[in-house]
């Protein structure tokens, strides 16, 4: 039997989650990076891996000519990690589809993207089906621990009344611009401000709870979302920030959701440093009850880029069009390791 060809990949945006993901294609058969795409001047025609520290050059060096690599590479994916906010993204994800490539991308906002921005959304999905392309937004939340997994947990019941989801998250282990993101080491009228402004907070909550409703069939009539500073109630330091006693810790966003006047969802995501006893808690009401709990919480970053590598087989079956997670078939971990 003859081994299937390995798929074809560029990586668009090095910054960490970028990065990690490119090290792990490097080292699978199933999968070729055949580019890299980044803007950063130090990064430039700069080898990959050296820039991620392995000793056998890749072959592969940074470029900021997107039209070119994709037009010389022809990759069957691209992996897109250059921002949290789809209107920021949708000129890269209309240059990728306009190559005629899939594109599954760590962007929260698109996970379900017409949740905001409808219209857009429509004309990328008709763009896509034109070039005959998919293109789909996933991570680890959004992506998998407040949504995805939550849809799979349901699997073994007859009926579903209400979902409640909690995820705690000790932001100190996690990247600096995620600690800065939740506004560790801020004051709270810093804080507001900055919500205010969307400039911090977690992006892609609301879209989660949207993406549990449409998985179950349900259409809500209302939905309440509130995001709160956590205050530290002492000193706390990471490698990145240093947070006094009284200073904001990170964030408490929550997002409830109602059918028939009555809540049938709740997605409470505590982020922040210094948490005590991180973990994943899915609550399913009905009939069986489902109770899923990860005692220790999902490993954010590391599961992010898994979660990207894990979709990338499934992103050339997919139909055309703008796509969800409730589209792809079940992501797992498959041994492609050299």
């Amino acid at each position: 039997m003859k081994t299937p060809d390995p798929i074809r990949v560029v990586i668009y945006g090095l910054g960490q989650i970028g990065l990690e993901t490119a090290i792990v294609i490097l080292g699978r058969r199933d999968l070729q990076l055949v580019g890299v795409i980044d803007n950063d001047p130090a990064k430039l025609q700069r080898d990959v891996a050296d820039l991620a520290g392995m000793k056998r050059p890749s072959g592969v060096r940074v470029s900021n000519r997107p039209d070119d690599v994709l037009g010389i590479t022809r990759p069957d994916v691209v992996i897109l990690a250059t921002g949290s906010r789809f209107k920021s993204i949708l000129p890269q994800l209309k240059e990728c589809v306009n190559a005629r490539t899939n594109v599954v991308s760590s962007c929260e906002e698109l996970l379900l993207p017409h949740v905001r921005y409808a219209a857009q959304t429509r004309e990328l999905d008709k763009l896509a089906r034109e070039r005959d392309v998919s293109v789909l937004g996933t991570g680890v939340n959004p992506g998998f621990a407040m949504d995805t997994m939550a849809l799979a947990a349901t699997s073994p019941c007859l009926d579903v009344t209400s979902i409640a989801i909690e995820r705690v998250v000790d932001a100190s282990s996690r990247r600096e611009n995620l600690q800065k993101k939740v506004g560790a080491g801020m004051t709270t009228a810093q804080f507001r401000r900055g919500v205010k402004k969307e400039e911090l907070g977690h992006v892609g909550l609301l879209e989660s709870m949207h993406l549990v409703a449409e998985g179950l069939g349900w259409k809500l009539d209302k939905v309440d979302e509130k995001i709160k500073p956590v205050i530290s109630k002492k000193r706390v330091r990471t490698p990145h920030v240093t947070v006094q006693s009284g200073q904001v810790a990170g964030i408490h966003h929550v997002c409830k959701g109602f059918k028939n006047r009555k809540e049938v969802l709740s997605l409470d995501l505590q982020m922040y440093v210094g948490a005590k006893k991180p973990s994943d808690r899915i609550a399913i009401q009905g009939r069986p009850d489902v109770n899923v709990v990860f005692e220790h919480g999902i490993a954010g970053d590391e599961a992010t880029v898994a979660m990207l590598v894990a979709t990338v087989p499934a992103m050339k079956k997919l139909e055309p069009g703008v796509r969800s997670m409730i589209d792809v078939p079940v992501p797992h971990y498959r041994s492609g390791v050299l």
